[in-house]
């Protein structure tokens, strides 16, 4: 009886312990988030860029050099504050009321992206981490749900069937696999096709992933156009399967927002030559720290100032996990 009696407290002493180290935020954790609500992205002062580097410095902290292990978001710092940010950011995306003729752009986690117009919510790769439910809040106010590929930090299938069930839209590339498949609120669109979902038009165009020459699997980048705006959202595609799709995307230049993955080559983004260029998949703390240390801000923003001239004209805004962005800009 004593040692079932034991087996009972190691048991409930275990599970408190679990409880607790999950639930627990420290204060650090608060202090920055609040620093953060401070900063405004078009701030390239000294405190900015401390506060950027200090940042960074925080999700590298105690982060494997490897791809963590599923404990790591259970008991790490690095998911108790993107949790934070990105609750905030749900209730910014919310409650903000954007005007005609505006577009607001919140960047969430890895290249998971919100768009805000005065009509739609859209909300692209967006996923949560394991153990997290911080982005539930997306599948009751966005309008209309876009995956580019497969991958974990990109796509959510928990996530997604929350959407349809309350009757949101899902836009996949053919050839997508989602269990869900059946619903008439799942649009999949072949390479080169054209939707027009709810006043959003969406085109799909098949590329390679991470410039591996795979183009087998599902991967796309989405044109996007809305309320007058034009976005492109590239996932971790690089290379393109069809080449007449290419030059057509490269010779439009008519982009407004070029939501772009870090890997994207400056030239490329010269090549579309976007208004406003939001770099995405910054701070991948998912990966482990050997591929954390190269998509820090500093290092992003050091590689693009090698290509200043070619760049010329094009405004690069880099946002914070959670950080918002209207354009055109505000005065």
């Amino acid at each position: 009886m004593n040692k079932y009696l034991s087996n009972i407290i190691i048991i409930l002493l275990l599970g408190l312990f679990l409880a607790v180290s999950y639930l627990y935020v420290p204060n650090s954790v608060y202090i920055l988030n609040q620093k953060i609500e401070k900063s405004q992205p078009l701030q390239q002062d000294e405190a900015r860029q401390n506060l950027v580097s200090e940042y960074g410095q925080y999700l590298a902290k105690n982060l494997p050099e490897n791809t963590p292990k599923l404990y790591f978001y259970w008991l790490s710092n690095q998911r108790k504050l993107s949790n934070i940010r990105v609750k905030q950011a749900i209730a910014e995306i919310k409650s903000e009321q954007v005007v005609s003729g505006k577009i607001k752009a919140w960047t969430l986690l890895n290249m998971g992206v919100v768009i805000k117009t005065n009509s739609k919510i859209i909300a692209i790769d967006t996923a949560n981490l394991p153990f997290s439910q911080a982005h539930n809040e997306l599948a009751r106010i966005t309008d209309v749900f876009l995956v580019t590929h497969l991958d974990g930090d990109h796509f959510d299938s928990s996530l997604l069937k929350k959407a349809i069930a309350n009757n949101k839209k899902v836009v996949l590339p053919e050839g997508f696999l989602f269990d869900s498949s059946q619903s008439e609120n799942i649009i999949k669109l072949n390479s080169g096709e054209s939707r027009n979902i709810n006043g959003v038009t969406i085109t799909a165009y098949q590329t390679d992933h991470r410039g591996d020459g795979n183009f087998n699997d599902p991967s796309v980048w989405f044109k996007i156009k809305t309320d007058g705006f034009t976005l492109l959202h590239t996932g971790d595609g690089r290379d393109f399967k069809n080449k007449n799709e290419a030059n057509k995307v490269y010779q439009a230049k008519d982009y407004d927002i070029l939501l772009g993955n870090i890997l994207l080559h400056p030239y490329n983004i010269r090549d579309l030559k976007p208004h406003l260029f939001i770099p995405l998949h910054l701070f991948k703390f998912m990966s482990g720290n050997d591929l954390y240390q190269q998509s820090t801000i500093e290092v992003v923003q050091s590689n693009y100032q090698n290509y200043t001239k070619d760049l010329q004209g094009i405004n690069i805004v880099y946002l914070l996990p959670g950080e918002g962005f209207t354009y055109p800009a505000e005065n």
